[in-house]
């Protein structure tokens, strides 16, 4: 009895010290994309699947690229309906950096309106530009 109860508190006390902050509100915003982008992964390999059996332009293929298609739409406009809420509490929180806030929320929503293109990357750097020189920007306050 002794050490399954030493071995609870242990566990207890190891697992508190690990769990972390509420994530910072870069944190959130980029999250809302990667989730799209899982959901992206998974549809495009059933599009894979249908052109590897059926062939690319047959029913199925188009069928299952549609789908793609539907499903990254529909999380992308969830994403953004959430992101905008966290936009607008941030910039009331932060109204000193409503700019740079800005600056990174418009180029979150292009990012986010070319995942499913193949130029998504260029996006995502920007994206990832303008949340550094965001994160600089509150490192420096």
């Amino acid at each position: 009895m002794r050490k399954p109860l030493l071995a609870s508190l242990f566990t207890s006390l190891l697992w508190s010290t690990l769990v972390s902050a509420e994530p910072t509100y870069i944190e959130k915003m980029t999250g809302l994309p990667a989730i799209c982008t899982i959901d992206a992964i998974e549809q495009q390999t059933k599009v894979w699947d249908a052109e590897r059996r059926f062939g690319v332009g047959s029913k199925s293929w188009s069928k299952a690229f549609h789908q793609r298609l539907d499903v990254v739409r529909v999380c992308v406009d969830d994403a953004k309906i959430k992101g905008k809420a966290l936009y607008k509490a941030e910039a009331g929180r932060l109204p000193q950096l409503k700019t740079e806030l800005a600056d990174m929320y418009v180029s979150w929503l292009g990012y986010l309106d070319h995942l499913i293109d193949d130029d998504r990357d260029a996006y995502r750097r920007l994206y990832e530009y303008s949340a550094n020189q965001l994160k600089a920007q509150i490192d420096s306050m």
